[in-house]
């Protein structure tokens, strides 16, 4: 049985608490959040995520990336009213792949194969044919408000790792569209910071692949909720400079 509801009322307690943290806070505490979460993004995030050994990791993993990964989260806190459509999402994508080989904010024209393993087989992402209709649908349902936000935003985040629109960074692009929507709505990203992220990160994806989606919700939910506290502690630890 999943925590998922659980984690739902924690991430509305949590917000809540955060807001009010915030409505009184100084400057100082407002960049220090800010400065923090931009951190565990571009700093912290890739090297739990991405870390290979050194021979293979610099694809993955080198100054240009985390660079760029910093720079598209400054363009999301800059735009947070901003509508995302395909066209933003083309961005975002764009701005990860600067000073890479990926040309971005192209979708791919090839077929794609999607390295997780299900039940002993890989799983092959929709034919470059279908990028355009299916990601129009995702677009409308991230603005379905009949949907609650967070499972806006975690669908978002799967689908497009699903579709793997481009030739590469597709899933840091879902994780800042993803969060994009979170902060829309009143809420903090998800960070994944810790060392066991790599394995449940993929578990997770695998799971709502193999057709468990409340295993996927409640592993995003629990990582919310995770950064909520982590973002709580660091505003009860501030202090003016």
């Amino acid at each position: 049985m999943t925590k998922t509801p659980k984690f739902k009322k924690q991430i509305e307690e949590n917000r809540i608490k955060i807001t009010q943290m915030l409505s009184g806070a100084d400057t100082v505490k407002r960049l220090n959040n800010l400065n923090w979460v931009r951190h565990e993004i571009s700093d912290t995030e890739p090297k739990m995520l991405f870390y290979m050994p050194t021979k293979q990791q610099l694809h993955y993993l080198d100054f240009n990336s985390m660079r760029n990964l910093g720079e598209a989260y400054d363009y999301i806190i800059s735009n947070q009213d901003q509508t995302i459509d395909i066209s933003e999402i083309c961005k975002i994508h764009s701005i990860l792949c600067t000073g890479t080989h990926i040309q971005g904010g192209l979708f791919r024209t090839t077929k794609k194969i999607i390295e997780i393993n299900i039940n002993g087989h890989r799983v092959h992402a929709p034919d470059a044919s279908e990028i355009l209709p299916q990601i129009n649908e995702i677009v409308f349902k991230m603005h379905d408000t009949s949907i609650d936000p967070l499972t806006r935003a975690f669908n978002a985040h799967y689908d497009l790792v699903m579709l793997q629109p481009f030739d590469d960074f597709n899933k840091r692009t879902s994780r800042l569209i993803m969060n994009w929507i979170l902060i829309q709505n009143g809420y903090r990203p998800v960070i994944f910071n810790q060392r066991t992220d790599k394995q449940k990160y993929r578990d997770a994806i695998i799971a709502g692949a193999s057709g468990n989606q409340k295993a996927y919700i409640s592993y995003m939910s629990s990582c919310l909720v995770r950064t909520q506290k982590e973002i709580i502690s660091l505003l009860r630890n501030s202090k003016m400079l």
